[in-house]
């Protein structure tokens, strides 16, 4: 399945997709889905490749390849993995609808004999009769995210701030306003209080900006990136002082600009995550996330050194915030400090820490790539992708080069050819936008070659 370059356009996101994606990002973070990673990466892709415009093109074997990094001449039949994981995921929406979600407005369904999913809305009448027995589906949306009906963000809210308050007893991953982690206290129950009686508007904001944060990564994903800068959008016009909306633009506009080529339009992005991050910062400077973006922000205008002082103080405030070690972690990785990129994420893998949709392994893997462990790149990107972290053009080009120095040159030819045919990009150009010495994507770049991969004309 054919990518885009990874530069983007000047077409913004459009609204109406994000009443699915906050559906989405609802039944991501719920007890019913708190413990199934790779449920989630299955139903998170299929939802986003739809919003995209693909969901004609979704296929048990692109599922098996995208997301488990599985392809049939190398891995058997992957797409049994795919069935049996489809059929676990109904069943856990049915399960999640009965219970959770079943104030849901909007519903995503994937119907037995294929993969695609189908988005239903359901009125107030329909939600409160959602116990008794029905012959009559709901009324679908069509796949196409300009159609569908636009529902009333504080529904999404008021929907997330039910389920928030119930699973106050898990470790659910993924809604924090200075932390990462929800523990079982009162004290993350009364912020969240805090913010409802200051308005309803200012509770979606927060709950906006931090559904979006869990889909920057992997940042290679330029669609994704918008995707996530509609939502921070949104969250700054639902409360403009709230700094955590103008945080997450600054990483998704640094992002962008890191990815895009010079001209205009990488200076105007520069200039938009600058600003952003200094709003963020003024707003509130002692938020670990608003000092994590103003370190990204200034990594994507080229000021390394103060990139690496500010992602530091962001996780001397916040040490076991996996969003800031990420950040954190790959700062070092563009700064050229491979060690201290190791050392950061090093402890977490050594726990065995469940890293959710965070990079933090993947910042393993590249660090050890830089270092010479090329042996554990290839074991900590195999382990990323079976746990449903993040996979993009980005790690498989590492783990091409990886197979390559190792000596493994036909498995890096193979996969050579799917990073070709998966992602027709610039991929080393990508790549040494990123880091601020070219001595280092140049190593990467030459392994790629040497395997057969060739940038498209």
């Amino acid at each position: 399945m054919a990518k885009l370059d990874p530069t983007i356009d000047s077409s913004e996101f459009h609204g109406d997709s994000a009443q699915v994606l906050s559906a989405l990002s609802e039944i991501l973070a719920s007890a019913t889905f708190w413990n199934a990673d790779r449920l989630k990466s299955f139903l998170e892709y299929v939802v986003l490749e739809t919003v995209h415009g693909r969901g004609d093109g979704i296929r048990g074997k692109t599922i098996a390849q995208d997301v488990y990094g599985r392809r049939a001449e190398t891995d058997g039949d992957p797409e049994n993995v795919v069935r049996v994981d489809a059929r676990r995921l109904r069943r856990r929406l049915s399960e999640y609808y009965e219970d959770e979600g079943r104030d849901a407005k909007v519903r995503i369904h994937i119907d037995s004999g294929g993969y695609t999913p189908r988005f239903e809305t359901v009125s107030d009448a329909e939600a409160a009769e959602i116990d008794e027995p029905s012959s009559a589906p709901g009324p679908p949306l069509p796949d196409q995210p300009k159609h569908h009906r636009t529902l009333p963000y504080w529904v999404a809210g008021a929907a997330l701030f039910i389920v928030t308050a119930f699973g106050a007893t898990f470790s659910i991953y993924g809604f924090h306003i200075h932390s990462s982690e929800i523990s079982a206290s009162s004290d993350r129950l009364v912020e969240r209080q805090a913010i409802l009686e200051k308005s309803p508007a200012a509770l979606q904001a927060v709950n906006m900006a931090e559904q979006a944060r869990d889909l920057i990564f992997p940042i290679f994903d330029v669609e994704r990136q918008r995707l996530s800068l509609g939502f921070f959008k949104e969250a700054i016009r639902l409360d403009p002082d709230y700094a955590g909306g103008y945080a997450g633009a600054a990483q998704t506009t640094g992002t962008l600009a890191l990815l895009s080529a010079p001209g205009d339009q990488k200076e105007t992005l520069k200039t938009q995550a600058r600003s952003y991050a200094e709003k963020a910062v003024a707003l509130d400077p002692t938020d670990p996330w608003s000092q994590s973006a103003a370190s990204w922000a200034a990594m994507a205008n080229g000021d390394y050194a103060e990139a690496s002082r500010l992602s530091t103080r962001a996780n001397a405030m916040a040490p076991t915030d996996l969003h800031i070690l990420e950040i954190y972690g790959t700062v070092a990785l563009a700064n050229g400090d491979f060690q201290l990129a190791l050392n950061l994420s090093r402890p977490l893998i050594e726990a065995q820490e469940k890293l959710h949709r965070t990079a933090n392994r993947n910042v393993y893997a590249v660090a050890n790539f830089f270092l010479g462990n090329h042996a554990e790149t290839l074991q900590a990107l195999k382990i990323a992708a079976e746990q449903g972290e993040p996979v993009s053009s980005g790690m498989l080009a590492f783990k091409i080069a990886a197979h390559q120095a190792l000596g493994h040159t036909e498995t890096a030819q193979r996969h050579a050819k799917i990073l070709m045919d998966t992602w027709p990009i610039p991929i080393d150009e990508v790549i040494a936008r990123i880091m601020r010495d070219p001595a280092h994507p140049d190593r990467v770049a030459g392994y790629l070659k040497q395997a057969g991969w060739s940038p498209p004309d």
